[in-house]
């Protein structure tokens, strides 16, 4: 399945080559910043991209303040991989003169512990009762915590239902954005989220059982117990530039071209960050110079994100950034077919 995702990630590459539009090169030379500038995106358009990287790097020592000329280096890096690690310095940076802030920040190995009554990691399962874990937890409060994981275990198990838990939380830095991994513990579990939403992480929790004194106890994220994660916060400030916006779509592009040496949590941040943001988002719109270079759209970044997180299997996690986008509304994750179903989605969405 790796290599589907890494013909999926060269087609997305082969999509922006595609999309340049060729000019003359009989244009008179321009000079100063901007001409440098207009230099590296005609050599971008006519598919020269180590010249594109010089004009543009040229263009940044003119001036190294602003910001297209690290927009137009992040770009060319994208087509040659020996410069995969300069393209993400250079992306940062085009964010940080556009903006004066580092709009994506990544926070690691939070950790939360779980509260007498199951209110900061909330538990949110559509199988049990409404308001049941209401009654439960104010019957034991905080010495309870065997007693109520025994009467979830009961109530799902007559009631053939799943055991798995869903919980959903905020962490503990504002404007979350994406989170993927997250370690139990109490059990030694590694889980994967579902779903990162409106400032929540969702993730479905399995029954970890345990014995002691006689009892067995059943418990998900229970009391005194936690979770551990990573997660990145996605902040624009009032208003976010055309440029920190092809920064942020060229970014997650990136990422996925890299495949197991990208960073999956700064793809699916870049990506969500851009939706949320610029749901009408297209590459270099209102720039003359820039907007027919790709033709890249929200759908495309969106992809970008979602295969990178495919590609670390993290699948359901993929299908809930297509769905925010609007796509793959009708697909069953419980389908045997659901990851070839899911895979042809991502490269329908790609064009």
């Amino acid at each position: 399945m790796k290599n589907a995702i890494f013909f999926s990630s060269l087609f997305f590459l082969a999509l922006f080559g595609a999309a340049c539009m060729h000019n003359p090169s009989d244009l008179p030379e321009p000079e100063g910043y901007d001409g440098f500038l207009e230099l590296g995106w005609q050599a971008i358009q006519q598919d020269q991209y180590l010249e594109a990287f010089e004009y543009f790097q040229q263009a940044i020592d003119v001036d190294v303040m602003r910001a297209e000329g690290f927009l137009g280096a992040g770009v060319a890096s994208l087509f040659l991989e020996d410069y995969w690690d300069q393209g993400n310095d250079f992306l940062q940076i085009a964010i940080q003169r556009d903006l004066g802030i580092s709009i994506v920040v990544q926070h690691l190995e939070e950790v939360q512990t779980q509260d007498t009554l199951w209110t900061l990691f909330e538990c949110v399962d559509p199988d049990l009762p409404e308001d049941s874990l209401d009654l439960w937890l104010s019957l034991t409060a905080d010495s309870g915590a065997v007693w109520v994981g025994l009467q979830i275990y009961n109530y799902l198990t007559v009631n053939e239902l799943n055991t798995n838990l869903l919980f959903r939380f905020r962490p503990v830095h504002e404007n979350a954005v994406s989170c993927l991994d997250l370690y139990h513990p109490g059990s030694g579990w590694f889980l994967y989220s579902d779903s990162m939403s409106d400032g929540y992480v969702y993730v479905t929790v399995p029954v970890h059982t345990l014995y002691g004194s006689g009892e067995y106890y059943y418990t998900w994220v229970m009391v005194n117990q936690g979770l551990s994660y990573d997660y990145a916060t996605f902040d624009a400030g009032t208003s976010a530039g055309q440029i920190t916006l092809d920064a942020l779509a060229i970014w997650s592009a990136l990422q996925e071209l890299r495949g197991e040496d990208g960073d999956i949590l700064q793809a699916a941040a870049c990506a969500q960050g851009l939706l949320q943001i610029a749901p009408d988002y297209s590459f270099g719109y209102g720039i003359p110079m820039r907007e027919s270079v790709f033709d890249i759209d929200i759908v495309d970044v969106t992809a970008s994100g979602a295969s990178s997180a495919f590609f670390y299997t993290r699948y359901i996690y993929a299908w809930s950034m297509c769905k925010h986008a609007g796509y793959g509304l009708d697909l069953d994750p419980l389908a045997d077919d659901f990851l070839f179903d899911l895979l042809e989605l991502l490269m329908q969405m790609k064009g």
